[in-house]
């Protein structure tokens, strides 16, 4: 006990000798513990804040609602960087082309390439393609640019036939081939019949 008086009393000699020095540490510490708390009732305000406007834009939906909102939202968003994505043929895509359009002996096909000028992927997609075919023994690939295309494929490539019907022999062979490679397209009719073969008519796909 006589040992806390001392140490108490010596505290105080030290406290009277350098008031103003300990009257500072106190305003410091005082300070540093307002802050701490407008801090945090700030931070609390802008949460509180957050979290009305979030319940706001729901319209007071339930967790699972905005859950399958926002599940609808990523999916829309994953769909339209797929579609900004550059089109290309992989290695496996081509892989299958080269076994489904292997030609009949001594025969020789041929397929067409056309791609709408401006379509900003289309070259790239179309030089795809056109290594794919010209790969194979047997088919002769040509390659053109269109401008002012007024009708696009949906899809953003159309197999162009002379009757979707009752396609030929090539024409089947092409179809087939994209078909096994997962590569989505359309088919459309030749608009004249001097057009001999299949083409592959590449044009901007539209988002949809």
């Amino acid at each position: 006990m006589q040992d806390t008086l001392d140490y108490l009393r010596r505290e105080y000699r030290a406290v009277a000798r350098a008031p103003v020095a300990f009257g500072s540490v106190l305003v410091v510490a005082g300070l540093i513990s307002c802050a701490a708390i407008w801090s945090y009732r700030g931070e609390a305000d802008l949460l509180r804040q957050r979290l009305a406007e979030y319940r706001e834009k729901l319209h007071g939906a339930s967790a699972d609602e905005a859950k399958t909102a926002l599940d609808a939202l990523a999916d829309e968003v994953s769909a339209l960087q797929a579609q900004l994505q550059p089109r290309r043929v992989n290695s496996q895509q081509r892989q299958i082309i080269t076994e489904k359009s292997k030609v009949p002996s001594g025969a020789q096909y041929a397929v067409t390439i056309v791609y709408e000028g401006g379509c900003w992927d289309c070259p790239q997609y179309a030089a795809d393609l056109d290594d794919a075919f010209r790969s194979i023994p047997g088919w002769l690939v040509n390659h053109r640019v269109m401008m002012g295309l007024t009708e696009r494929p949906p899809q953003g490539l159309a197999v162009v036939v002379g009757d979707p019907a009752r396609p030929s022999p090539q024409e089947s062979l092409v179809l087939q081939a994209l078909r096994a490679a997962g590569i989505g397209f359309d088919v459309q009719a030749a608009r004249s019949s001097r057009e001999q073969g299949p083409q592959l008519l590449l044009a901007a796909k539209t988002v949809q």
